[in-house]
């Protein structure tokens, strides 16, 4: 204990002299500079880091992998506050339970998702949904709605079912679906508003294997008729995910040009006992040869989600990911694609390569800040939210052209927000104004009063949470 209090000493003394940390997001478009770094040994060392800071007022970021587009895990940057501000990593809070009698697991929050899933697999059990790729501390991955595909599972903080928080004054805070299951529904998806979630329990299955199909079919540029095919088929496949159409940029024409296929993959049950193979060519993020008529089977995480080893393709790029009552989909996704194709005159900053627009579904939910939360929902919908993302993928790490991109990324909610009742993604381009978020998340109130009594002197605010979420009362954060 000697040691790790002299090591929390020498950090700080640094930041005294003048140190700093800086900080970047994955692909480095989003960054800040901070005092320090911190990363407590366990959960008493973050308590006694927030009750010292308590008294000053210290702004306050915690990180996961930085694997967002956006500003929301961005810390306040020690040239814009006067006083003093940190970023606070909990990659050493590594404890894990597990308890097969509940089918709960009980984790510190320093487990990444993909380290946690070989956990899981060495025990037989499973994760009842993933995002497509592992690469996210789970903490981080959970309170920002990373999610899936699936009209009958949730995205992943939907698994959770108890946390352990520590609030603005170092005080802890358990909250579980026994004590204060209400509560639960805000803490579920946090945004890093609510304080520092330092243990997470989740609901997990027996371990499962499933058959994924994939198919490869012909693209139209009648988007309206392609889009009510593709409908159809999520009504015949509860877990499907659609990757395409893809467009490529035609330096001569200055151009997309539709590429004549794309492919879908759907997963099922299955009773297979062979050798597990849909690993050697998962097809995340492009890899392999994606544009063929297979079929795999394997254990369900392996085959709906790809370890950071698989990832191939790490390109600078920009991002949306919009979700709306599945019963809209043909019609919007028809919609975005059009609007997409009318914006190609402002398109023609140097190095496009790629534009691939990919869909999926997913099981609405009760989280206060969920973007599938069903709390203004008309009654005669399903519940099932379709989901479009459009990727604009870059031949070479420019900003000019990603700066072009990530402009156009954030014209889409205005454009289509009010028509189709449109949530966006939290970190990914996400909604312009705090109006707009308390439309389309009517437990928004309820929210910033847990925020309020966890953070009363607005120290885990940021910028993009001040104005996203409207939070008045921190008006004077930065004085």
């Amino acid at each position: 204990m000697v040691g790790h209090k002299l090591a929390i000493l020498l950090v700080l003394a640094h930041a005294m002299f003048g140190s700093a940390y800086r900080w970047f997001n994955w692909q480095y478009e989003v960054t800040c500079e901070s005092d320090a770094y911190i990363a407590p040994k366990d959960e008493a060392g973050a308590a006694k880091f927030l009750r010292e800071q308590y008294s000053q007022g210290s702004h306050i970021k915690v990180v996961g992998n930085g694997h967002g587009f956006g500003n929301l895990t961005q810390c306040v940057d020690q040239t814009l506050a006067k006083k003093p501000t940190y970023i606070v990593s909990l990659t050493n809070l590594k404890d894990l339970s597990i308890h097969k009698n509940n089918m709960t697991v009980t984790f510190g929050a320093g487990w990444d998702v993909d380290d946690l899933s070989q956990e899981l697999k060495a025990n037989d059990l499973s994760f009842n949904n993933l995002g497509v790729e592992r690469v996210q501390n789970f903490v981080g991955a959970a309170s920002t709605g990373t999610h899936g595909s699936g009209s009958a599972i949730g995205n992943i903080a939907s698994q959770i079912v108890g946390l352990r928080v520590l609030d603005a004054q170092g005080n802890l805070h358990v909250i579980d679906e026994e004590n204060n299951a209400e509560e639960l529904k805000a803490f579920r998806i946090s945004l890093g508003a609510l304080g520092l979630i330092t243990e997470v329990t989740i609901k997990v299955l027996p371990t499962t294997r499933v058959k994924k199909t994939t198919k490869v079919l012909n693209a139209s540029s009648n988007f309206t008729q392609m889009y009510s095919q593709i409908a159809e088929l999520y009504k015949e496949h509860d877990r499907m995910t659609a990757w395409g159409p893809h467009f490529d940029w035609n330096e001569e024409k200055q151009d997309w040009d539709l590429e004549a296929t794309y492919f879908l993959s759907y997963w099922e049950p299955t009773n297979y006992t062979g050798a597990s193979n849909c690993t050697l060519n998962y097809c995340a993020n492009g890899c392999g040869d994606c544009k063929k008529e297979y079929i795999c089977y394997d254990e369900v995480i392996d085959s709906v989600s790809c370890p950071p080893q698989g990832v191939c393709t790490r390109e600078f790029y920009a991002e949306i990911e919009h979700f709306f009552p599945i019963e809209y989909y043909a019609e919007a996704a028809a919609n975005y694609t059009y609007f997409q194709q009318s914006q190609t005159p402002r398109m023609k900053a140097p190095y496009n390569q790629q534009m691939v627009i990919q869909h999926r579904t997913l099981k609405g939910d009760d989280t206060y800040m969920s973007p599938v939360n069903t709390y203004n929902l008309d009654p005669k919908l399903s519940g099932v939210f379709g989901i479009i993302e459009i990727d604009w993928l870059q031949e070479y790490d420019n900003f000019t052209t990603l700066w072009q991109n990530q402009e156009l990324a954030y014209e889409f909610l205005p454009q289509f927000g009010e028509t189709y009742n449109v949530r966006s993604h939290w970190n990914k381009m996400s909604a312009p104004n705090a109006t707009y978020i308390q439309e389309r998340f009517p437990k928004l109130p309820e929210f910033l009063a847990i925020q309020e009594r966890q953070d009363p002197k607005c120290q885990f605010v940021n910028e993009f949470l001040y104005s996203q979420l409207g939070i008045s009362r921190c008006a004077d954060y930065l004085s």
